[in-house]
């Protein structure tokens, strides 16, 4: 019989805090702000996240007052429709923040493999369920 993949994986979170605000950016307004790139609206955006638009304007501007930096231009009606479009700065945000999180998840890999993965299989493989290849005792 061959033995199973092992469950254990690194994983970890990223976010941006300063000394004021804790969590001013990380994977959720990186999503919300790449959703919005797409999307072209915060309602659009946010149904497409499964959030409220409250809960998305309230992500937006907590990310603006942590990076004291202006994410989205919002007009209102006429020929725009309510779009909102993203600042040059949150169109360079998004592309470093994905090539920043790329080399961390890329790190903790090579790092897990090199530290933690042998040990945890050698030492650890009793606790498998039967359904991920084991027989019950």
């Amino acid at each position: 019989m061959e033995k199973p993949a092992f469950p254990v994986k690194p994983r970890c979170k990223l976010f941006l805090s300063t000394d004021i605000l804790e969590g001013a950016f990380g994977e959720g307004k990186w999503r919300l702000l790449e959703a919005l790139r797409k999307e072209g609206t915060l309602v659009a955006a946010a149904h497409m996240l499964g959030r409220s638009y409250r809960k998305a304007w309230g992500d937006i501007r907590r990310a603006e007052q942590g990076l004291c930096c202006k994410l989205v231009e919002p007009s209102r009606g006429g020929p725009q429709k309510g779009k909102t479009e993203l600042t040059p700065f949150a169109l360079q945000l998004l592309e470093a923040w994905k090539a920043y999180r790329n080399d961390v998840f890329k790190s903790v890999d090579k790092s897990f493999t090199r530290h933690i993965a042998g040990l945890v299989e050698k030492n650890c493989g009793a606790c498998l369920p039967p359904e991920a290849g084991r027989t019950s005792p």
